[in-house]
């Protein structure tokens, strides 16, 4: 399929929520986040991201009964994720990922992206708010103290557990744990590529890391593909090579890789 036919089918789709989000009486929104708002950002693998606005009291039945959703007979999954939001996959592999909130509910969610589509109640000037929240938010001056000794702990306690057997949790406290540490490291220390600024998602540090730093995104990704003792230690490598270590952080490091053998 050609990207503009992949568009026009997105697009499409959006077009036939919006008017069933439109006709029904107890919907007093619909609001497109990511790449259902930014069109620019849509390819065979985008998603529908979006929150339904509903009256009070009705919450609950929007998220048990999705007759509202296009489609829905096509649903192969339809799985509750959380408290408000839920998961749709079709039989052609087309995915719906939602939250279905009261009109109280709103203030509970972040956003960035989002284009309120269908608004009955003024529920743009609240999500403008929510999203300057949202960026105050992200904007907190990162502490690269807590995030240096967090991810020097948690490599050293995953790789702990890998030593011991416990390979499944060791994966994750590396892969994963470690891995969120050292991306708030690395996004601390460099700026992306020129001209990817703006891709950079305020509410997901792994979210298009590697269009913004294409390099580091290729180390590291190499390093996950290794044992996990020789993943740590790259991970570990690569945040030591990150800008020049003050004493203190050095004598950490030391620290670490004398328990582990890495000398």
């Amino acid at each position: 399929m050609t990207a503009d036919n992949t568009l026009s089918k997105f697009l499409e789709y959006s077009d036939r929520l919006a008017a069933n989000a439109e006709a029904d009486p107890n919907v007093i929104g619909l609001i497109f986040l990511g790449s259902a708002a930014d069109h620019s950002r849509v390819d065979e693998w985008s998603d529908h991201d979006f929150f339904l606005m509903v009256k009070a009291g009705f919450g609950e039945q929007y998220r048990g009964d999705l007759s509202w959703i296009p489609d829905i007979e096509q649903a192969v999954l339809h799985p509750r994720e959380t408290d408000h939001g839920l998961k749709v996959v079709f039989a052609d592999g087309r995915v719906l990922e939602f939250a279905v909130f009261e009109d109280a509910e709103l203030e509970l969610a972040s956003v960035n992206s989002w284009a309120a589509v269908v608004d009955k109640t003024d529920l743009t000037p609240r999500l403008e708010a929510i999203e300057t929240r949202s960026r105050a938010s992200a904007a907190k001056p990162f502490d690269r103290a807590k995030e240096f000794e967090l991810f020097l702990a948690l490599i050293l306690i995953g790789t702990g557990r890998h030593r011991r057997g416990e390979t499944l949790i060791a994966g994750q406290f590396i892969r994963s744990y470690a891995l969120r540490n050292l991306l708030g490291l690395i996004r601390d220390a460099h700026a992306p590529v020129p001209g990817t600024e703006a891709k950079q998602d305020n509410l997901d540090r792994y979210r298009r890391f590697e269009l913004q730093y294409p390099s580091l995104g290729r180390r590291i990704e190499n390093a996950l593909q290794k044992d996990l003792d020789a993943a740590a230690l790259d991970l570990v490598e690569i945040a030591e090579g990150l800008r020049p270590l003050s004493d203190r952080e050095a004598a950490q490091v030391a620290a670490v890789r004398g328990r582990l053998g890495w000398v």
